[in-house]
This record gives C-alpha cells, structure tokens and sequence, in this order.
C-alpha cells in the first residue's frame, strides 16, 4: 500500500565544506548532551556516520533536496549506523535569489537576502547530523526498569514491542513528525557558543545568521500553508507541515516574541506582516522549542502515538485565522524556483557539459535529454 519511486543522482565532493562538516561530526559527542532529553533517551553510542557536502551535476528524482540523511528506517540508524550528505549548490541556487520576500519588513528582507543561504547551511548540518541522528527508540526488556518518563516524573509506561518499527508506529503522521523534530534540534542547537563558529561565522555575522535561521523558519512555517489543502484537510508536504507546527510553537510562546498581524499592502491587497524579536530568542523561543523539542522525543521514543497525534494535530490545525490567511499566503505566492540541470555528454572520448536555459522549456529539454531511451 506504499508507492515508492528511485532517485539517481551525479555530484562532486565540495573538499573545503566537507572539512566543516567533519569537524560538526567530531563536535557531535559535545552537543548531543545540549538536547532537552535525559542520556537515557539518547543513543548508547554515536555511531560516527560520513558527512559530506556534495555539489551536484544532476538530481534524478520528482524534487531535489537540500540535504539527505540516510536510511530513513530509525531502527536501522539506531544499532548500525547512518550517513549524511549536503548538497551544496542546492541550497545556493534554491535561497541565493534577489526576489523580495512577501510578509517581512524591508530590513529583515535585507537580511534574509545576505544570510539566508549561510544560515541555511548551518541548519541543513545540524537537522541531518544531530536531528535524524539523535534519539533513541525504547523496546521493551531494553531499557533499564523503572527509568523515568521526564514528561510524567512516571515510570515509561509504554515503548515499541516486536517487530514495531516507528514507522509501523507512527504510520502517516511520521514523516512529517520527524522532520518537525530536526528541524527543531536546528534551531534549538544553532544557538549554542561555538557552533556558527565551525561554518566559518563569528562575531555580529553569527548573530545575524542565527537571527535568520529563526525568522526563516517561522517565515517557512506562513508560507507553508499554501501546502494544506483545505478540500481534504490535510497537509500535502512533510516539511511543510512541520514548520507550520514550529511557527505555531514560537506564537504560543507570547511575550510578543513572534508576531503575525493582517495588513493591507501597498496594491491593496489583503497582506500579512510576520515580525520577530531577535531579544527574546534565547529568552522566550528557545525555551519553548526546548520544551516542544522534549515531547517531539519522548513521545517517539516511548511510542507514544496517541499522545504525539493529539500534540501533532492541535498545532498542524487550520482554522481561523489561518484559513483566511492562508488565501493570501496563495494569492501572493511567487513564481516557483526551477533547478535546471545540466547534462554531460562524451564525445570523442572526452566529456562534455550540456547546460540549458532557465526556463520551463529548459527543464523539459534537459530530462528529455537525460533519458533518450524513454
């Protein structure tokens, strides 16, 4: 009852970005303990996994990622290991456009221009490392008698049982769930002394890149919601979904922290203006990540299925305001962002690179192209 599909890709190693992400994976030991979760729902061992920044030639595939972590199956990251790989020029090709964002103030637009792609990176390095790569799924008879529930100040009451995988657990809910809860050690982790150090960024650009990771996140969550379909009321985009239940995390928050109020723009047009204290993230955000990111954990952990759903579903909610907002999230929606791909060819025993134009007609030339034989 699954569909599947294959992805195929060429890439290059970037050297000079993997060596950053090497020294993340080094650092790792350090900063899983700065996760809001006891050591005992942590993995007994980090099982160092290859972490590589790729740039890509071709991306066969119905989307290309920004970032791949790999195998999806917990179970299998759990006891044997993972690996991780970041596809740099993904990232500068999908966020390095000049395109005014919609619903932020001039100056944060500004930001979001210079630092979006830098901020990306980091977020991209610590949600495949330390999100996918974090946590530990309790069985039962594998985990110490009596060991606390931080939730409950109870015994765990429950956890998976033979043959239960998390996904035979958390069946549709999990993709979106378990990106919800890597993009929230992202977030929750970027902050820590040290960590922009190691992409490079130090000093008043650190702070402005951990400003933008924030405020991109929350601002991903608004223009997500033109991924809910209102027709069968359902979310039709993992992440998507999952930033929407972030942005709604940092509202709950209070303390004016994260604030979306309904404008009129300059055509007229019904508008939203989403606005950030950059104050108050390690004040009143990250303690409120840090609380939602425990529960995220604990409740997958335990295979608590019941009570993620209700959490999961009370924040992935579309009512008012949200359904009238979401109309203006469609009304002033951009152009899509379309990765054309290069080709290569080999002619007279020497390879050559066939690039097209930036354009729809492009795209289609480039994958009839790529697959003569269909």
């Amino acid at each position: 009852g699954m569909r599947g599909e294959f992805e195929g890709f060429v890439s290059m190693v970037n050297k000079q970005m993997s060596e950053k992400f090497q020294v993340l994976v080094d650092r790792a030991e350090e900063m899983l303990p700065l996760l809001p979760w006891p050591k005992e729902f942590e993995k007994d061992e980090f099982l160092r996994p290859d972490f590589t920044s790729l740039d890509v030639l071709t991306f066969a595939g119905s989307g290309v990622p920004a970032g791949i972590n790999i195998p999806n199956y917990d179970e299998i990251r759990q006891d044997e290991g993972f690996k991780n790989v970041s596809l740099g020029n993904v990232l500068s090709a999908s966020y390095g456009g000049t395109k005014k964002n919609t619903f932020v103030t001039d100056a944060d637009n500004d930001l979001l221009k210079k630092f979006k792609v830098p901020s990306f990176e980091v977020q991209v390095g610590l949600h495949e490392l330390l999100g996918h790569g974090s946590g530990k799924l309790l069985y039962t008879g594998k985990f110490p008698a009596g060991l606390t529930n931080p939730l409950t100040k109870e015994p765990v009451a429950q956890s998976y049982g033979p043959g239960e995988t998390y996904d035979s657990v958390f069946t549709s809910l999990g993709s979106s769930y378990e990106e919800c809860r890597a993009e929230c050690v992202g977030i929750h982790l970027c902050l820590e002394p040290g960590v922009t150090e190691i992409f490079g960024h130090s000093g008043a650009e650190a702070e402005d890149i951990k400003y933008v990771n924030w405020l991109s996140m929350a601002h991903a969550g608004l223009k997500g919601l033109e991924m809910f379909s209102p027709a069968s009321g359902e979310w039709k985009q993992a992440h998507s979904q999952a930033r929407f239940v972030i942005m709604q995390v940092m509202l709950e928050a209070g303390q004016d922290f994260l604030t979306i109020k309904d404008s009129v723009g300059e055509d007229g047009k019904p508008d939203m203006l989403l606005t950030m204290d950059r104050a108050k993230i390690p004040t009143v955000g990250q303690p409120a990540i840090a609380s939602f990111l425990q529960k995220l954990q604990i409740y997958k952990a335990t295979a608590d299925i019941k009570a993620a759903k209700e959490m999961y579903d009370k924040y992935s909610e579309v009512s008012e305001p949200w359904a009238s907002r979401r109309d203006i999230v469609v009304d002033r929606k951009q152009p899509r962002m379309i990765l054309v791909q290069a080709n290569t060819n080999l002619v007279d025993e020497k390879l050559e690179l066939v690039q097209y134009d930036p354009s729809p007609e492009g795209m289609v030339k480039s994958w009839a192209e790529r697959f003569p034989d269909f």
